[in-house]
């Protein structure tokens, strides 16, 4: 074993550059999974979770989220509404959502939203999409046959 400086894992991301989630969906098995899926890994914080879009919205100033990940069937505000009201109160908040159903694609994207996912997406293609708007603020659209494409802002 040698002494001197402590070893420093170079894995560990900074504080500073840990993507912050804000998790938005009706039910909780749903955030639940996606909560687990997110946590391994380090460069990717949940730092809240809502079951509506009323309580994600009365969150945003406390949580400072940089991505709302917000799926469609939010019971309380219309999720095109949610969207809106986000990046009304802070547009530099990505927002991602979920849903199977193209029809909402267009209305979502016209409203604020940087991504549209399919609900069945996987745990890399999720960590991997939330990387992708982050940084380069692409629309990121996965259809059910997992073809995707990027568009820049």
């Amino acid at each position: 074993m040698t002494t001197g400086a402590p070893q420093v894992d170079s894995t560990t991301c900074d504080e500073s550059e840990v993507i912050r989630v804000l998790l938005v969906d009706d039910h909780e098995a749903m955030r639940e999974g996606l909560r687990l899926m997110l946590s391994g890994d380090e460069s990717i914080r949940v730092v809240g979770v809502a079951r509506d879009g009323q309580r994600a919205l009365d969150r945003l100033d406390k949580l400072l989220p940089d991505i709302v990940l917000l799926d469609v069937v939010a019971p309380t505000m219309k999720v095109i509404e949610v969207t809106h009201s986000i990046k009304e109160a802070r547009p530099h908040v990505a927002v991602i959502i979920l849903n199977d159903n193209p029809k909402y694609l267009a209305p979502a994207i016209k409203a604020g939203a940087v991504g549209f996912l399919a609900r069945s997406i996987g745990r890399d293609e999720l960590v991997a999409a939330i990387r992708l708007v982050y940084l380069w603020r692409l629309v990121l659209f996965n259809g059910d046959r997992g073809h995707c494409a990027l568009v820049r802002l």
